[in-house]
């Protein structure tokens, strides 16, 4: 039974931990040339750094980079004064030192003897915890010390008492590299209970907690016992990518610890026997096609940003436009670039794509991605009429057409009795349909600033559009002066046209305008000069905001509260004197279970009302009369049948 229970509960973990909406094949991101030159800089001051820990990260992670490591004599040096100068050698700084300083590979053949004193000293003390065990026999692996057989055994029995006390991700990821480096199958059958901690996020990240340093130790320890085990990790190639995607996520780390952890995790998911995550990608972010520009280049390659060793092809499944899923095509192979091997190419414009956001389904192999790109268009003036009309509409509008990008060379002259008008209507530069574009303004601006304002004034409108996408766009000229300050004088007329799918967004002054705002009367002027006094003070410090609490509600005086709870215990005082009076007759309650349980049942219900009365709310108290009542009604019934049967046999 308890087998069944924690198979189960296993499953349900597994299930809701690692369950997504989407199966994720491919990663999205990879290791790119910029990320190599952040990690660098951050792991550079630790090569000259006086701290061995320091020195342990940036040596590795050059490694890891395959990066020429800079003064290797310097860092021998420095590992030799170490050892000199600390009399009170720790395990954890003996590891440090053994393997920076195989790294380095130009010290001489191996460290001072008293690094692996220090080392088995650790495994040999019963009291060492499982961190000192993970340095000791790490430290002496990689000094090439075999141990024996008994320390082994030692090392075994003191990580199966710990793991009964304490199986947490890190003593477990101490297990896994420990016993891949004992070579025994030591904790390959508790990776599982360590993949179930794991935490995803939002279906494509998965870390567990503690963050970048337990998840990149625990990936390292698992795959490094799987490879000396020649067996395949419980972990599918969903999760694999998972990992990978968090651990790409975190390549703006500013540490030379980080940056170690980072590179070492990636490099062991990049390079493992069994599931290497593959990317799949844009070669450039947030590519926009065009007629200019109509490739799109697919970045293929693993997370480490090399190219994969196996021949594969690269097919564009299918492109699908976002917002109405129309489909444009399916099956077309892309052509391998001949300076790339990770880009592989095709002209997507030859499918006429209209404008908009496309979703490419690629595969490359046995690997599926999807990739979104972005389809821009021309925007064509189809027509543009500027002029004037009667405020109150009793004449047809005088317009003028202006052919773009020219401007009107006569000036317009408007007064408060008229209403500025334009139409105009916007084309597709591929296929010549009339369009709408996200953002469509009219800018009015001073032609001239005044002496008053040095910034002359503007004033915004949006242009609304009919149903055969025509825009218009009308302003009373009365009813803006208020915007304009009532200042009259020649303004700029610009239309402004903005899309994200637009190739040529444009800024275009149409032409100029004389715009006779009406005067405006004294008094509005002085409550004008009197709101822009008080607008001038608007970032001053204001008083202080302070909390008013309701005052409390005024308490009857104490003699009344009391002679209102003696008014309420008064019927019970009453009970007491007439059972009193007439006396009570207890030789006849019957003593049985059902009797005793409705006696209980009944007073527990009283209790229940008077701390209702006190502190309970109403939902709570039936609850709790719910189950009280019904045991109370079955002891009841049964008790008073019990006592109707004796009065019958009588």
């Amino acid at each position: 039974m308890n087998i069944f229970i924690s198979l189960l509960i296993t499953t349900i973990g597994i299930t809701s931990c690692f369950s997504a909406t989407e199966i994720l094949q491919s990663t999205n991101s990879y290791l790119t040339k910029a990320n190599r030159i952040h990690l660098k800089k951050i792991l550079e001051p630790g090569l000259t750094s006086n701290d061995v820990t320091l020195v342990y990260y940036a040596v590795h992670g050059y490694t890891f980079l395959e990066e020429d490591l800079p003064k290797k004599q310097d860092i021998c040096d420095f590992l030799v004064k170490v050892v000199q100068d600390d009399n009170n050698m720790t395990t954890e700084k003996a590891f440090y030192i053994a393997s920076t300083w195989r790294t380095v590979g130009n010290c001489q053949s191996k460290p001072p003897s008293n690094i692996t004193k220090v080392l088995s000293s650790a495994i040999e003390k019963e009291t060492s915890s499982m961190m000192e065990l993970y340095y000791a026999v790490s430290g002496l692996t990689i000094l090439s010390e075999k141990l024996s057989r008994d320390n082994v055994e030692n090392v075994i029995k003191t990580i199966q008492n710990t793991l009964r006390k304490d199986d947490s991700l890190w003593n477990l990821s101490y297990t896994f590299h420990i016993a891949s480096d004992l070579g025994g199958t030591l904790g390959f059958d508790r990776i599982e209970d360590a993949i179930i901690q794991a935490d995803e996020i939002d279906g494509q990240y998965l870390q567990f907690e503690g963050g970048l340093s337990v998840t990149s130790f625990l990936v390292n320890g698992i795959f490094k016992l799987s490879n000396t085990l020649k067996k395949k990790p419980p972990l599918t190639s969903q999760q694999v990518v998972k990992l990978a995607n968090y651990l790409l996520s975190r390549r703006s780390v500013q540490t030379p610890r980080g940056a170690s952890s980072l590179l070492s995790a990636l490099t062991t998911l990049a390079n493992n026997d069994f599931e290497k995550p593959t990317c799949i990608t844009l070669a450039n972010e947030e590519i926009s096609i065009s007629i200019q520009q109509p490739l799109v280049t697919i970045q293929v390659c693993d997370i480490l940003g090399n190219p994969l060793s196996n021949s594969f092809k690269v097919i564009a499944n299918s492109a699908t436009r976002v917002g109405d899923d129309i489909v444009i095509f399916n099956k077309q192979s892309l052509q391998a670039s001949p300076t790339d091997k990770t880009a592989f190419v095709m002209n997507f414009m030859e499918m006429k794509p209209e404008r908009g956001f496309y979703k490419i389904s690629v595969t490359a192999g046995a690997v599926t991605n999807t990739v979104t790109v972005k389809v821009l268009c021309e925007v064509v003036v189809d027509h543009m009429e500027i002029g004037t009309a009667d405020a109150d509409q009793t004449t047809q509008p005088k317009l003028t057409r202006v052919l773009f990008p020219e401007k009107l060379s006569q000036k317009i002259e408007a007064d408060s009795q008229q209403k500025l008008v334009m139409r105009f209507l916007l084309r597709d530069g591929a296929n010549k349909k009339p369009m709408r574009t996200h953002q469509a303004f009219v800018r009015l601006s001073s032609a001239s600033t005044s002496k008053d304002d040095k910034r002359g004034h503007e004033i915004l409108f949006v242009a609304e559009t009919d149903t055969s996408h025509l825009y218009k766009f009308d302003m009373p000229i009365g009813t803006a002066a208020a915007n304009f300050d009532y200042q009259s004088g020649d303004y700029n007329v610009e239309l402004i046209i903005g899309d994200a799918v637009l190739s040529n967004p444009f800024q275009w002054t149409v032409a100029t305008i004389n715009l006779k705002f009406p005067e405006s009367s004294s008094i509005g002027r002085a409550d004008k000069n009197a709101l822009y006094k008080d607008k001038s003070n608007i970032y001053t410090t204001k008083p202080e905001i302070k909390h008013m609490f309701r005052q409390p509600e005024k308490r009857p005086p104490a003699f009344v509260s009391n002679l209102f709870t003696g008014l309420c215990l008064a019927p019970i005082l009453l009970l007491f004197i007439l059972w009193a009076k007439l006396g009570v007759n207890i030789s006849n309650f019957p003593f049985s279970i059902s009797a005793v349980t409705f006696h209980l049942g009944l007073g527990n219900i009283f209790t229940l009302f008077g701390i209702f009365w006190l502190k309970l709310n109403m939902f709570v108290t039936l609850r709790y009369l719910f189950g009280l009542g019904i045991v109370t009604f079955l002891a009841g019934n049964k008790m008073l049948s019990r006592i109707a049967h004796k009065h019958k046999s009588r």
